[in-house]
Formats: structure tokens, C-alpha cells, sequence
């Protein structure tokens, strides 16, 4: 029995040639958005935070705006190393759109990784010092703390979304490549 591999040829060309599905082409374009709406945010909140630490010139609010300035450029300095090679697509194929979309879903599950950890480390700190200087506590402190400590049950949330994304996109990339 003789081995036709001409068919075979051309489902690996046309698998190669085929157009991207259209839903990871809007998955793509949708998270460019999500991305320059998140520094479009980050950077409307340090120019608020700054506005109002200069305006009100308290030690708290100082602290507040110096610590998100420095939060932004940890937290995007990360987020930028961990994202490199996920911008686009190698080329206009399927399979290169669901590589993609997996490297982009690897890099968000390490980002809310690391964020994470870096918000948890800012609570104890924050709560010491509340507790450092109790008496001098003020209800806003409590807010900000109760609102960090949301955030962090919201990353956690997310980052186990983002866990269930990245291991159906591995599933989806493994059926693809066979």
C-alpha cells in the first residue's frame, strides 16, 4: 500500500494559509483596547492622585500619590517584560492568532500573579503602619485599607479566570497542532 502524501502536503499548506477565525481577530482587538484603556487609567490616576496630593499638600495623600506612581511603574515595568512577544500575531494565520492569544493569556496570568503578591505585601505594610500609629487613625485610612484588601480578593478572582483561559487555550493550540 503506497502512501499518498500529496493530500497530506495540502491540508498542511491550506492550514497554514487559512485566515485567522474571526473570533480571535475581535479577542485580539479587544484586548488592544483592554490594554490602552488600563494605561489610559494608570495614567489618569497619577495625574488625579498628584493634583490632589498638591492641592491638599497632607502627609497621607502624599504618601497615597508616591506610592501609586510607584505601584505604576513596578507593576507596569513587569507587566511589559512578562508581555514581550505578545503584541501580534507571527503571521495572519489561525494558528498564529491562537498562539497569541495563548502567549497573551500566560503573560495576564503572571501579571495578576505578581500583582497579587505586590498588593498583599502593600496591605501588611499599610495595616502596620496603621497599627504602628493607631492613634492617629482616620476613617479614610480604614476606607483605602478596606478597598485594598477588596482589590485583593478581585485579583485573586481574576487570576484563576485568567488560569482557566490560558489552559483552554493550551488545550485549543494542542488539538490545532495535531
Amino acid at each position: 500500500m503506497t502512501n499518498d502524501t500529496e493530500l497530506e502536503v495540502w491540508q498542511r499548506e491550506w492550514r497554514d494559509q487559512t485566515e485567522p477565525l474571526p473570533d480571535f481577530k475581535k479577542k485580539i482587538r479587544r484586548q488592544n483596547l483592554q490594554m490602552a484603556a488600563g494605561v489610559l487609567a494608570i495614567c489618569v490616576c497619577l495625574a488625579v492622585s498628584t493634583v490632589i496630593a498638591l492641592r491638599t499638600r497632607t502627609p497621607f495623600m502624599a504618601g497615597l500619590a508616591s506610592g501609586i506612581a510607584f505601584a505604576s511603574v513596578v507593576l507596569g515595568g513587569y507587566a511589559w517584560r512578562v508581555q514581550r512577544g505578545a503584541w501580534k500575531p507571527t503571521s495572519q494565520t489561525t494558528l498564529a492568532y491562537a498562539e497569541l492569544s495563548h502567549r497573551r493569556a500566560v503573560a495576564k496570568v503572571k501579571t495578576l500573579r505578581f500583582s497579587f503578591y505586590f498588593l498583599l505585601v502593600t496591605v501588611l505594610l499599610l495595616a502596620t503602619f496603621l497599627g504602628w500609629n493607631w492613634k492617629r487613625f482616620r476613617a479614610r485610612a480604614g476606607i483605602v485599607t478596606a478597598a485594598l484588601v477588596t482589590e485583593l480578593f478581585f485579583l485573586k478572582y481574576l487570576g484563576q479566570r485568567k488560569q482557566r483561559e490560558a489552559e483552554q487555550t493550551s488545550r485549543l493550540l494542542d488539538d490545532m497542532r495535531r
